[in-house]
């Protein structure tokens, strides 16, 4: 049975606010902590591209079964969207119900953004009762524990390249990157408000089993267009290095091209 190695992430996602806090890297490809949680070998985060006038390459689905990988890859062909994600299993979490929380706003462009606000991540102080919240826009950032005041980072932009690699879309579902031929489409729905297609895999399937799925199921909604991941549901089990593990995500991409997806400093 394939290890889904990308299950469990570790190392430190930031480092204590009183030093420098490594954040998110929403702006740049990240290198995946180790050990990784998924079967393959980690991918790359999407980058916030540099406009130009390029059209985006839609990506093809394979013939059976769906690309996660590039399914979350294509999120940074948009101009903008919003995504919240609920994660349990698969991110060490100092929070009692063992969740890690992650909302956020990217804008994409000449001059890219982020606001994103996380909850019960594990080494980060104050988060397992405070939320941290980042405000990332072009090269400087802000950073606010809890109620506690806004502070500028020293080191701007370049404080958040590394941190939230494990709470991207694209590192988080590349845990069920091996799958990808279980999936099954279910059929067309509206799905965040969006035109998407519907695909479910069960962990009764042989190649979900081969996977590491040993319990649950898990549903991916894709975009009718481009096929970019617009939400995705895992409750269930997995094969962690020989050792059982139940997991569950949520991924919600909402807001896609949305003009109120702004980022300003704060006040």
């Amino acid at each position: 049975m394939h290890r889904p190695s990308a299950l469990v992430a570790r190392g430190s996602l930031l480092i204590a606010l009183t030093a420098s806090v490594a954040a998110c890297a929403l702006m740049e490809a990240p290198t995946s902590p180790t050990p990784s949680r998924r079967v393959a070998s980690p991918p790359s985060l999407p980058s916030i591209p540099v406009a130009s006038d390029e059209v985006p390459t839609l990506r093809p689905v394979p013939s059976s079964g769906i690309d996660l990988i590039g399914a979350a890859d294509a999120l940074a062909d948009l101009d903008s969207y919003r995504v919240a994600i609920v994660s349990r299993g698969l991110v060490p979490s100092s929070a009692t119900d063992g969740r890690v929380t992650m909302t956020s706003t990217l804008v994409q462009g000449d001059v890219p953004a982020a606001s994103f606000t996380m909850t019960g991540v594990d080494g980060v102080e104050g988060l397992a009762d405070a939320p941290l919240r980042v405000i990332v826009i072009g090269d400087e950032a802000w950073l606010r524990s809890g109620s506690g005041r806004w502070t500028k980072s020293p080191g701007g932009a370049a404080d958040f390249d590394a941190a939230i690699t494990t709470l991207s879309p694209t590192e988080l579902v590349s845990g069920f990157e091996a799958l990808g031929p279980a999936f099954a489409k279910v059929g067309p729905e509206t799905k965040n408000g969006r035109p998407a297609t519907h695909y479910h895999v069960e962990s009764t399937d042989p190649i979900a089993v081969e996977a590491g799925l040993t319990a649950g199921g898990i549903d991916v909604w894709l975009g009718r267009d481009a096929g970019e991941l617009v939400g995705i549901l895992a409750d269930g089990s997995v094969d962690v290095d020989g050792t059982v593990t139940s997991v569950y995500l949520r991924i919600d991409v909402t807001h896609v091209n949305d003009p109120t997806n702004r980022v300003r400093p704060p006040a």
